[in-house]
């Protein structure tokens, strides 16, 4: 990781070399004290550029977490649930229904590849209309 101190050293150095020169009335002596201060100044642009590269880096990192975060909470609104014919799907747990997400069930297979997909229902199984699986059940087996 760039160090930023070093930079605001080299930074300081430039700075340094540049009020030096200013007195010198010897041009190759100006001559160096110039090629010292682009020397400063160049490490650290490539120091900044360097730490912008290891600042987006962290950004999308920060980013792909939250998003792995917010998956695994949507996936914690639900339970693993037998159907009385054994299969199985995840059934949202009563305290996350409400008016606007009713009771319902998900594809379990689904849910391992991160998709959230309700699962439709006939008096017989229930149907996973993304991966096409069927899960048998009784009619009754979840109020959906």
């Amino acid at each position: 990781m760039v160090d930023i101190l070093a930079i605001g050293s080299g930074l300081k150095t430039a700075y340094e070399l540049a009020r030096a020169a200013k007195d010198v009335d010897d041009k190759v002596r100006v001559d160096t004290a110039i090629s010292k201060i682009m020397d400063q100044l160049t490490a650290a642009q490539f120091g900044l550029f360097e730490m912008q590269q290891q600042y987006q880096q962290l950004i999308d990192e920060n980013r792909e977490l939250r998003e792995q975060i917010s998956k695994e909470e949507r996936f914690n609104q639900y339970r693993l649930k037998e159907t009385q014919q054994g299969g199985f799907v995840l059934e949202l747990k009563d305290e996350y229904v409400t008016e606007d997400n009713p009771k319902h069930a998900i594809c379990q297979l689904c849910s391992q590849e991160g998709r959230l997909t309700p699962l439709n229902k006939d008096p017989q199984y229930y149907h996973c209309p993304r991966c096409r699986v069927a899960t048998e059940h009784t009619y009754h087996d979840l109020p959906c």
